[in-house]
C-alpha cells in the first residue's frame, strides 16, 4: 500500500483523496493535510462516507498543518510515498525541493508558470532522486495529454489552440461567472505572462489578449490568452521538429461572452492586477490580493458547473500516399455529477481526476520513475485506460464502477 500525502485539503483537494480511496482498489493510505479546520471536517466527513461504501482498505488520516511552516511540512513528508499538492500558487514553492530530499515522488496541480520553472531546474540540475509530475489535472494538464494526442498525428503543426473552461451551467450576474476553482487561481492565470508560440517563435504575451469568439453545441463564447494552460507543450512539439516558421500554438481560457472586458476593467484599468502595490495616501492597498478577496466575497460558488475543453489542429497530414492541409478538432463537455454521496462540480472531478490518474500510471509503472515527467509523455489512451479516465470519458459510469467493486 502506497502512502499518499494530499497537502491542501479545500475544494479539489479532499476531492483527490476521496478519488484515490475509493478508485485505488486498495493501493492507497491518504493523509490528508490542511491549516483550515473546516476543510478539515469537510473533507474528513466526506472521506468516512467513502469508507461505508467500499469493500476494499480504505485507510485514511486527517492532518492539521500550515503549509507556509516547512518544518511541518517536512515532518509530514517524511516516510511518504507520494505527496500531490493541491495548496494554493503562492504556497507551493519549495515543497519539490522538500520532497525530492526525502525521496517522496512529486506531483501538483499548479498553472503558476514560475512555480513549474522551479520544479524542472532540480532534474536540469541533475538533481532529481524521484518523479517530479508538476502541473497535472485539467489546464495545465489533461488538455496538453490531449492536445498532444491530436498534435502527433500531423506531419507540421500550422496551428494548435488549446481551449478549456469551466462554467457556471446557468449564469445571472454580469461577469457570467460562478466560483467553481481557487479563485487566488484564477486571478493568478488572469494577470501572468502567457507562453505561445506566434509564427514559429516562443514568446510570452499579456493575459487576457487573443480574444476570439465561437460557437460550441449552439452556444456562444469567447477565448483568450491566460497562464499556464500551455504547460511544456509547445518545448515539446520544437524538440519533435513539428513546429514550422508559420507554426502558431497557444492555450485559451473559455468563458461567456463579455467576461474577458470585465476583468480587464478590474484587473488592468483598475490596476487590481499588481501583485505587490504600494499603499495609497490614507494607507489602503489596491492589488491582486484585494481583487482576490472582492471577487470571493462578491461572487457565488455553484455546484452546477461545466467544463469545456475544446482543441482545434490544422497543418499538414500524410495518409502514406499524400500530404494535405487538414484540421483535427477534439471536443468534450463534462457536467457535474452525483458521486460518492454528494453532487461534484465538474472542475473538481476533472482536475482531481488528472492528478490522482498521473499518480496512478507512475505506480503501475507506465510512467517515468524518475526526473522530470511532462504531461504530454502520457498517452491519451494510456490516461482513459485507468478509472480515473471516466471523468472526461463517461463521468456517469464512476458510481456504478465504485459500487460494481464494493460488490464483488
Amino acid at each position: 500500500m502506497k502512502k499518499v500525502l494530499v497537502l491542501g485539503g479545500g475544494k479539489v483537494g479532499k476531492s483527490v483523496a476521496e478519488l484515490l480511496l475509493a478508485l485505488g482498489k486498495g493501493a492507497y493510505r491518504v493523509t490528508l493535510a490542511d491549516r483550515e479546520d473546516a476543510n478539515l471536517r469537510e473533507a474528513e466527513a466526506n472521506l468516512e462516507r467513502v469508507r461505508s461504501l467500499l469493500s476494499h482498505a480504505c485507510e485514511f488520516s486527517i492532518v492539521k498543518l500550515d503549509a507556509s511552516d516547512k518544518t511541518a511540512v517536512r515532518k509530514a513528508l517524511t516516510g511518504q510515498d507520494y505527496v500531490v499538492c493541491m495548496l494554493p500558487f503562492d504556497l507551493v514553492a519549495g515543497i519539490a525541493e522538500i520532497a525530492n530530499e526525502l525521496g517522496v515522488h512529486y506531483f501538483d496541480v499548479t498553472e503558476d508558470v514560475e512555480t513549474s520553472d522551479d520544479v524542472r531546474r532540480i532534474a536540469d540540475e541533475g538533481r532529481a532522486k524521484v518523479a517530479l509530475v508538476p502541473q497535472c489535472g485539467l489546464a495545465p494538464g489533461y488538455i496538453a495529454i490531449a492536445g498532444y494526442e491530436i498534435a502527433r498525428q500531423f506531419k507540421e503543426i500550422h496551428e494548435l489552440t488549446l481551449r478549456v473552461g469551466a462554467l457556471p451551467q446557468y449564469p445571472t450576474n454580469a461577469l457570467h461567472y460562478n466560483v467553481t476553482w481557487s479563485t487566488a487561481g484564477v486571478v493568478n492565470e488572469y494577470c501572468e505572462p502567457c507562453n505561445v508560440m506566434l509564427d514559429g517563435e516562443q514568446t510570452r504575451l499579456p493575459a487576457l489578449e487573443g480574444l476570439e469568439n465561437f460557437s460550441f453545441e449552439g452556444i456562444a463564447y469567447e477565448a483568450f490568452y491566460t497562464s499556464g494552460g500551455v504547460g511544456s507543450l509547445i518545448d515539446t512539439l520544437v524538440a519533435e521538429g513539428k513546429s514550422t516558421p508559420e507554426s502558431r500554438i497557444a492555450y485559451k481560457t473559455i468563458r461567456y461572452p463579455g467576461h474577458r472586458d470585465l476583468m480587464k476593467f478590474l484587473l488592468q484599468d483598475l490596476r487590481l492586477g499588481v501583485e505587490h502595490a504600494k499603499p495609497t495616501a490614507n494607507g489602503k492597498v489596491f492589488d491582486r490580493r484585494l481583487a482576490i478577496d472582492l471577487l470571493d466575497h462578491a461572487i457565488a460558488r455553484t455546484l452546477q458547473d461545466v467544463v469545456i475543453i475544446f482543441i482545434n489542429c490544422i497543418g499538414m497530414k500524410s495518409d502514406g500516399s499524400t500530404v494535405r492541409r487538414e484540421q483535427v478538432n477534439f471536443k468534450r463537455a463534462i457536467r457535474s455529477t452525483k458521486l460518492l454521496g454528494r453532487v461534484w462540480p465538474a472542475i473538481e472531478l476533472t482536475t482531481a481526476a488528472g492528478a490522482c490518474a498521473m499518480v496512478d500510471m507512475h505506480r503501475l509503472g507506465t510512467l517515468p520513475q524518475r526526473g522530470f515527467v511532462r504531461q504530454e509523455e502520457c498517452g491519451l489512451e494510456q490516461f482513459n485506460a485507468t478509472a480515473f479516465g471516466l471523468a472526461y470519458e463517461d463521468p456517469e459510469r464512476l458510481e456504478a464502477t465504485v459500487m460494481a467493486e464494493a460488490r464483488s
